[in-house]
């Protein structure tokens, strides 16, 4: 009975859910090796020593869930875990992999009260995850290095992986999975074993498989801002050969930010659906992933500074500016803004495993559209524009690995990859902008203002439409599609007993085809001189169209060497390169034609590192030391109206890190990470100026030479403390986690203004499980510490402000999340 139900769940889900030459190769540049991450944890076995030859083919089956008594951990013991990886794409210990990798199991996520990778920030000091207008232009970045900008065309430096399967967008399927089993987060460019977008690193998540025992959970969670969650799933056999899982996460809360003059904004609200069928017959293990998720919320906006200039503007058009604090999440914005996305995914992971050797195949499929409509785009509490900004794409990805040993000291792993993908952004049956009922009055103030006409109380009865009139219409249509090609392979070598070395390259090719078509709609007065400041003009110019075909590729290899001092003292070195493919700026505005296309962006990489355990296993310490030079390195600002894209010459990023475990009782454990990390322009005579600086160039372009990249911390460290002991046939325990983030600065353009001091955050939970029950208090930023992630151009005040000659420039602030209270319930059943 349990059987049929669980298979009429199963397939429930489904039907619900499914709704050219090569680049010549610098010879300053060797190539990196990549990672991929699913993880365990199993008791550590401090007295046996290393193998004396490499190990055969054994091939990591597909994970099984724990049953219910095994998913309410146990108390941990005197020793620390060892923690088995794959960041190498096949399972190993994570002391034995010459690789640095922060790996989390799931009793580690649930400790944490995982919900998506934005909450490993707090605990894994390399990695920075930004999010501001759309949750799709979600951004990470390691080691200082990662995009910084929400031009959805303008690919990742950070790959994203669920269950093997590359994700090319990093804001899908975030926040909707409700059993992970394990998350890597592999530091340093990875482009031998991963390809594509991994410059800067991979963060890699695995969800839990279908077990061979019935199991289920409920959660659920309330908390401050009204946040309301469900999770759950069961999971068990349907035949001996057989498995299924079914899990649901819905999540919703209220506004982080409060609008004086329209709808509250940065609230939640997503719900997400996964299921799973898995197949094992002898050494065939299959498993197949279905997901759907449909989000529906007002989005995170910019906390506004308004200046001088800009405020006597505003009030003479009949608006107001009566808050001017852009640090407190509290906003003027006429109208209110919403996101909305349903997306599909379908993985299909098959492992074919014999004596000796081992096949992969990794299919994936992901569909996705998304609107952002921005009825407040102006950022003023006049209507002044809205914009409709849509998003659809999709991708379909394969990888074939076949792992093998020679012999007992040769192994070699290799295989094929493909990706073929489109990604589309506008409509062409609407237009993106629409000029509002308030254009005239402010086109009309601003006109004022300049021309020094006293201030009047209210807008001119018969106003100049200085930039536009209500109705103008701006559209584009930007599409982009890519085809990309891999061929990989990484040959490991047992010199002796205490010596391994390796060697991997690749050879990747990416083919893409970009265009860009703008137009306008408009009223007689159009863009002839003198009202030729139609906001629409410089938005969607007319004709200022782009198309371009071009096949971006490389060579790019790694060597790996690591040596065992002692049995558990291994020191490593990795040279390597790397390789990011060029593109196309296909953002809407003025950019001219020949200034869009952007190329490759090369990395050259060592890495000096060790992996030591001792005081009998109950302390772990690993470190390394890297530097990496990306050369055309890819870079993005915001303007105010748009965004452009260009390459800085050089950039140098030189640093360590050291990440530490200690196991102090029986009851009382301890960790602690830290990172010092100089990332800098060497070369960067094309950025943008920040507001107020002369220009270096006849392009309008600075000189950034020099300086730290944006929001790029120097030291950056995390300390935890856990406890747990008996009481009352369960255990009581408590986590505190301490975050300490050095001073940045958080603009593209390193405007001095946005100088950030260091900061400090705090999170806490307490809780009592048992086999059946598990119920938490806990506190993200619990002091409520104010930090910005993102700052930026205003958007149409910014522009304002260079007509009219202010002094002083308007801005605004992406902040980050602030104090989070939550109370969660779980139940296991079975």
């Amino acid at each position: 009975m349990k059987q049929a139900s669980l298979a009429i769940a199963i397939a429930t889900l489904f039907v619900c859910g499914a709704s050219s030459a090569q680049d010549k190769h610098d010879d300053d540049f060797k190539d990196l090796f990549g990672p991929d991450a699913t993880l365990e944890k199993k008791p550590s076995e401090p007295d046996q020593p290393a193998p004396e030859v490499l190990p055969t083919i054994a091939v990591q089956e597909l994970p099984e869930q724990p049953t219910a008594a095994a998913a309410t951990p146990a108390r941990r013991g005197a020793q620390l875990e060892e923690i088995i990886v794959t960041a190498q794409k096949r399972a190993e210990s994570l002391q034995n992999v010459p690789v640095s990798v922060s790996a989390f199991t799931s009793k580690e996520l649930a400790d944490i009260s995982f919900n998506d990778v934005g909450d490993l920030t707090a605990h894994v000091p390399s990695l920075s995850v930004g999010t501001n207008v759309s949750p799709l232009s979600t951004s990470f970045r390691i080691r200082n290095v990662g995009k910084f900008s929400s031009i959805p065309s303008f690919e990742p430096a950070v790959g994203l992986f669920i269950d093997g399967a590359f994700r090319a967008r990093s804001g899908l399927g975030l926040g909707d999975l409700v059993d992970v089993a394990a998350v890597e987060v592999i530091k340093g460019p990875q482009s031998t074993l991963y390809g594509k977008n991994v410059s800067a690193g991979v963060i890699s998540v695995s969800t839990q498989a279908p077990t061979t025992e019935y199991e289920a959970m409920s959660e659920i969670s309330v908390g401050s801002d009204a946040l309301r969650q469900f999770k759950g799933y069961i999971s068990g056999p349907i035949t001996d050969q057989v498995g299924g899982r079914l899990s649901v996460i819905s999540t919703k809360s209220g506004p982080f930010m409060h609008n004086l003059v329209g709808t509250d904004e940065d609230d939640r609200g997503s719900t997400a659906i996964r299921g799973q069928l898995s197949y094992t017959q002898g050494g065939l293990s299959s498993r197949l992933i279905v997901g759907y998720v449909d989000k529906d919320l007002h989005p995170k906006q910019g906390d506004v500074f308004v200046s001088d200039a800009n405020i006597a503007i505003i009030r003479n058009a009949g608006g107001q500016v009566t808050n001017n604090n852009p640090k407190d999440r509290i906003v003027e914005y006429d109208g209110f803004n919403r996101f909305t996305l349903t997306g599909t995914d379908v993985i299909f992971n098959n492992v074919y495993q014999a004596d000796g050797w081992s096949l992969t195949s990794i299919s994936s499929y992901d569909e996705y559209n998304a609107l952002s409509a921005l009825h407040d785009v102006e950022q003023l509490s006049l209507a002044i524009a809205d914009y409709d900004d849509t998003q659809k794409g999709r991708t379909f990805s394969q990888e074939l690995r076949l792992d093998t040993s020679f012999n007992d000291r040769l192994r070699f792993l290799g295989g094929l990859y493909f990706l073929d993908g489109t990604f589309q952004q506008g409509d062409a049956s609407r237009p993106e902008f629409i000029l509002q009922d308030k254009i005239e009055e402010l086109g009309d103030s601003i006109a004022r203002y300049i021309a020094r006409v006293p201030p009047i109380l209210g807008p001119s009865p018969a106003p100049v439409p200085l930039i536009g009139v209500a109705g103008d219409k701006g559209n584009f249509l930007a599409k982009l599609g890519t085809r990309a090609y891999g061929i990989f392979s990484k040959f490991d070598f047992k010199i002796n007993e205490a010596w391994d070395a390796s060697l991997g390259l690749r050879y990747s090719a990416e083919r893409k085809a970009g265009s860009l078509v703008q137009s306008y709609e408009l009223s007689p007065l159009g863009c002839v001189p003198p009202l030729n400041a139609n906001f629409i003009c410089a938005v969607t110019p007319q004709d200022n169209n782009f198309a371009k075909t071009k096949t971006f590729s490389a060579v790019t290899g790694a060597f790996q060497t690591s040596y065992r001092l002692a049995e558990d003292f291994m020191v490593y070195g990795t040279v390597s390169t790397g390789f990011k493919s060029g593109g196309y700026s296909l953002q809407n505005g003025i950019a001219l034609p020949e200034l869009r296309p952007y190329g490759n962006e090369k990395i050259a990489n060592l890495e000096l590192g060790w992996k030591t355990e001792f005081l009998d296993n109950r302390a772990r310490l690993n470190g390394a030391i890297f530097r990496t030079r990306y050369k055309d390195y890819q870079e993005a600002s915001f303007l105010g109206l748009y965004f452009v894209v260009n390459s800085a010459e050089s950039v140098s990023v030189t640093g360590m890190e050291l990440d530490g475990e200690l196991v102090i009782t029986e009851h009382l454990s301890s960790s602690v990470s830290l990172e010092y990390v100089d990332s800098l322009y060497d070369t960067y005579t094309r950025g943008q100026c920040f507001y107020g600086r002369p220009a270096d160039n006849a392009d309008g372009q600075c000189n950034l030479s020099g300086q730290n990249l944006p929001a790029a911390y120097k030291l950056k460290g995390v300390a935890s403390l856990s406890w747990e002991s008996d009481f009352k046939n369960g255990s009581f325990y408590a986590r505190g986690d301490y975050l300490y983030t050095g001073k940045n600065n958080s603009s593209s353009e390193l405007d001095p203004r946005f100088d950030q001091p260091a900061f400090n955050l705090f999170n806490l939970k307490v809780g009592w499980r048992s086999k059946r029950l598990d119920f938490s208090l806990g506190g993200k930023n619990i002091f409520d510490q104010l930090y910005v992630d993102q700052s930026a151009n205003a958007n149409v005040l910014t522009p304002i402000d260079r007509a009219v000659s202010s002094p002083v420039g308007s801005y605004q602030n992406y902040i980050g999340s602030p104090r989070e209270l939550t109370a969660t319930l779980r139940l296991f059943f079975f």
